[in-house]
């Protein structure tokens, strides 16, 4: 049994690193206060980016889409991003955003703290790029 507990402690360690090391490259929060208060100062969706290890897709979605530099440069000019684990971080964000389905997107209003706008699941560049616009002319009729 310890032997168990152990490993599960590793591997949930294991994850968190993972995504603290994706955050630090690529500019995403792994805080939903410090993201909070950025998006209110610069007046900028918080982009929730939900993952889970266990999930390929997600994966996917971090390494063909989020990682690449045409989406990277869309979200730093206009989001503030924060990535986390839809479980392992749950007691760091808001219950309302939790999500089973993974990998989800929410797009949040800093003044509100409510969605403006959520998709789920991988997409390409193009698609993602696409859902990022529609995000940011909802929260523009705000």
């Amino acid at each position: 049994m310890k032997i168990l507990l152990t490993l599960l402690l590793m591997l949930s360690l294991s994850d968190a690193s993972k995504l603290d090391k994706f955050a630090s490259d690529f500019n995403y929060s792994r805080d939903y206060s410090s993201a909070l208060k950025t998006a209110k100062k610069q007046d900028k969706l918080i982009m929730l980016v939900l993952v889970s290890r266990s999930c390929p897709w997600c994966e996917e979605f971090e390494k063909n889409t989020l990682s690449s530099s045409f989406i990277g440069a869309k979200v730093d000019a206009s989001l503030v991003p924060l990535i986390m684990n839809n479980t392992l971080d749950a007691s760091r964000y808001p219950k309302k955003f939790y999500s089973k389905q993974v990998p989800s997107i929410a797009f949040i209003n800093p003044k509100t703290q409510t969605v403006v706008y959520e998709t789920l699941g991988y997409m390409n560049k193009k698609t993602f790029s696409q859902e990022i616009d529609i995000a940011l002319e909802k929260y523009a009729k705000k």
